[in-house]
């Protein structure tokens, strides 16, 4: 028997598009008692909020189980589940791990009743159009406490902190006067630094201690602005937080002579881009009826735009075709992932995706925060199906910036 063929893959980059090409095959796991756990995203909220959370199963569903798949709600030993979500229909959850998003919030899924204090199981229901629904669940553990929950032996909620200001002495001064910021964090307790800032600008740091940080300064300049201080924590406990704005004026000495100059500038929006770091993508592993991996060259988006107006970056393949066959674009998956290289924003990864016959965010940035320098990947896995001629098969996966 001939080994399998590596399988190919080829992107090309126009405007903010970037098209790439790829090829493969999966075997589905056998049955097992436990299916295993979820991963959710959040680890912790409130159970209002809506949608609830994401839940990443750690494996496919099993063989002849991947028609549908549920994702519910149930208090551990109950036995009653609810749902979370309107049952999944993507049809191959037995081909590979995969990700359920919530539609709705913990209350609605219990009608609008609050849930009582105590651990609840998220669960995933695996279900074949021919074979019902599986015994077994992939599941996680949260606990609930009034209308807080997270996963059970997860981390402690950070604990939120508010930081007020004061200056002494009281505005007005003349410049020179030595003055001393003191900036209050609660609780007393937190711990890190405090920075002082007059406008945008930061005029100096401070280390928190017993709940106060303070900085002197006597160059204030002359003028009208505002002081603000913001508390950053030096461990994951606490959350960062930031005071009310001071209003704070310097005066010119007696006897001074003052002359101002208005400065202007005009500021040009800069790049709004998308690269590629290659052109082609070999999957590797394929065999008929099983499966083959690769990894998505990496792209790099860039907003200097500032507007903070958002961006999404999305990919769609088409169907692999080969000499006599066809592989449907369906049967590849991805799993996303995405730094900030640099900038002010920050970035979105896209949730994993089992089939890019449709189209799907790799990664994303919000309105507000998608100023900066971004690169994002991905690692792929194409499907083959048993049924398909052996040979090398070729197909675009477009990526395309919004």
């Amino acid at each position: 028997m001939k080994g399998p063929k590596s399988l190919l893959v080829r992107a090309v980059v126009v405007a903010a598009a970037a098209s790439v090409a790829v090829v493969g095959l999966a075997a589905a796991p056998a049955n097992a008692a436990d299916l295993g756990t979820l991963t959710l995203t959040p680890t912790q909220g409130l159970t209002t909020t809506n949608p609830a959370l994401s839940a990443l199963t750690s494996a496919a569903c099993p063989a002849n189980y991947g028609t549908n798949a549920g994702l519910k709600i149930g208090k551990v030993g109950s036995g009653d589940y609810r749902n979370l979500a309107r049952v999944g229909d993507a049809a191959n959850y037995d081909q590979a791990a995969f990700t359920l998003d919530a539609n709705r919030s913990m209350v609605s899924a219990y009608g609008g009743t609050a849930l009582s204090n105590g651990d609840y199981e998220i669960a995933v229901l695996c279900t074949g159009e021919s074979t019902g629904d599986h015994p077994d669940l992939f599941r996680t553990v949260i606990t609930v406490t009034g209308e807080n929950w997270k996963v059970k032996g997860g981390a402690e909620p950070a604990v939120p902190t508010t930081t007020t200001l004061a200056a002494a002495p009281a505005s007005p001064q003349v410049a020179g006067t030595p003055v001393t910021l003191t900036a209050t964090v609660a609780p007393a307790a937190a711990t890190g630094s405090v920075t002082f800032n007059r406008g945008a600008t930061a005029i100096g740091t401070a280390p928190v201690v017993n709940g106060t940080a303070t900085l002197s300064v006597n160059n204030l300049p002359v003028g009208a602005f505002s002081l603000s201080a913001t508390y950053t924590p030096d461990s994951a406990a606490y959350l960062a937080s930031t005071s009310a704005n001071l209003a704070y004026t310097i005066t010119a000495p007696a006897g001074s002579i003052t002359k101002e100059q208005t400065i202007t500038g005009d500021i040009a929006p800069g790049q709004f881009s998308l690269n590629v770091a290659g052109t082609t993508v070999a999957l590797t592993g394929g065999s008929v009826g099983g499966q083959a991996t690769g990894n998505l060259n990496k792209a790099t988006v860039v907003d200097l735009r500032g507007t903070n107006a958002g961006w999404n970056l999305v990919g769609q393949v088409s169907d692999f075709t080969g000499a006599t066959s066809t592989i449907p674009g369906t049967n590849l998956g991805w799993t996303p992932s995405s730094v900030k290289v640099s900038g002010s924003g920050a970035v979105v990864t896209g949730t994993n995706a089992t089939g890019l016959g449709s189209p799907s965010t790799l990664c994303k940035s919000n309105v507000g925060s998608s100023a900066g320098t971004f690169e994002c990947g991905a690692g792929l896995t194409l499907v083959i199906p048993d049924n398909v001629a052996p040979g090398a098969y070729s197909a675009t996966l477009t990526l395309t910036l919004a």
